[in-house]
């Protein structure tokens, strides 16, 4: 061990650089990756004003952007992140500056079921931060998507749809409270278009009650809820328990001896165990001595990596489509033939 790191290492006045102040301080890592690929380097340091390491762009950077190219990324080819925050405009005012800071791409407003302070959040949020992106929910009803676009349409970006659908969620059962998902997507998907040209328009998620297939000998992803709720309207579909057995999700796995499989543990918000934590507030049941759980804790099937199952869904999807005919979601939306039973 006699030799000298300057013997190895590349001396300062050789190495290739980026300036922080024209990198990270302005979010912007395009110019980070032009000279990565202009030098062929695979790692490129960036520096601050006292000339020191503050950070490290990679080629694995460039690399998973080639790789994914479905990914949510922003401008600076950023995943997009957004955070759940509390329906108690103080406690919401703390976290969202504090996700600001972290910078996030938009708050989802958390409750079981939307009341009016979330209104009141939303509209704080523009009003400080209008680049915020802001998601309002749960509803169920039209009537419920009515009055958010009449009071806070322009506070809004997105609606989430779905009380009780989940399978960790029992809210239907405890309280009586919510309806059966198609139902609840299409008729808040009606009640957005209906005002579209009044107020513009406004997505519409799908909140649970995306399941597949759930035996022991499982090996393919049968994503056909997914289809069912896009061509009902919805822009876009929100799981849980659906991702809750990946490696990349919250949670050890461990063997079930009673089912004889790997599984994971898997908690609804609404349960008693998330309740003693933070989700008495998504509830707004904080306050209250006796809590009715709306929620309960399941095991769900441990499903391997992310890069190897969500694949398998969107897989799922395109050939859900191609067996119908549509070649995209406007029309699948457009077009397809959606009866009751």
């Amino acid at each position: 061990m006699d030799t000298k790191l300057s013997k190895v290492m590349t001396p300062r006045e050789k190495l290739i650089v980026a300036k922080k102040s024209e990198t990270v301080d302005k979010n912007d890592l395009r110019a980070t990756n032009k000279i990565i690929k202009k030098n062929n380097l695979d790692t490129l340091p960036i520096v601050d004003a006292d000339d020191k390491v503050v950070a490290l762009v990679t080629d694995s950077d460039l690399q998973k952007n080639e790789q994914f190219p479905l990914a949510t990324k922003n401008s600076n080819k950023q995943l997009r992140v957004f955070i759940a925050v509390e329906s108690r405009l103080k406690l919401a005012q703390e976290r969202i500056k504090k996700a600001i800071t972290a910078g996030v791409d938009g708050i989802i407003i958390d409750a079981s079921v939307v009341f009016r302070e979330q209104l009141e959040i939303a509209k704080w949020v523009k009003q400080n931060f209008p680049k915020l992106e802001v998601v309002v929910g749960n509803v169920d009803s039209s009537e419920m998507v009515e009055k958010i676009m009449e009071e806070g349409f322009k506070y809004c970006d997105a609606i989430k749809v779905g009380i009780g659908p989940g399978a960790a969620c029992i809210t239907q059962q405890e309280l009586g409270t919510g309806r059966a998902q198609a139902s609840a997507v299409w008729d808040c998907v009606k009640a957005a278009k209906k005002l579209e040209k009044k107020y513009g328009f406004l997505p519409i998620i799908a909140d649970g009650g995306i399941r597949i297939a759930d035996t022991i000998d499982q090996d393919i992803a049968k994503p056909g809820d997914i289809t069912k709720a896009l061509a009902l309207g919805a822009q876009t579909v929100m799981m849980g328990s659906l991702l809750a057995g990946l490696d990349e999700s919250p949670g050890e796995k461990e063997f079930d001896y009673e089912e004889n499989r790997m599984v994971k543990k898997y908690r609804g918000m609404g349960s008693i165990e998330a309740m003693e934590k933070r989700g008495a507030l998504r509830y707004g049941i904080e306050k209250m001595k006796v809590k009715i759980p709306e929620g309960k804790v399941i095991k769900v099937p441990y499903r391997g990596s992310g890069y190897d199952f969500i694949p398998k869904l969107i897989a799922g999807v395109k050939q859900s489509f191609q067996k119908q005919g549509f070649r995209n979601i406007k029309e699948l939306q457009e077009e397809a033939d959606i009866r009751p039973i």
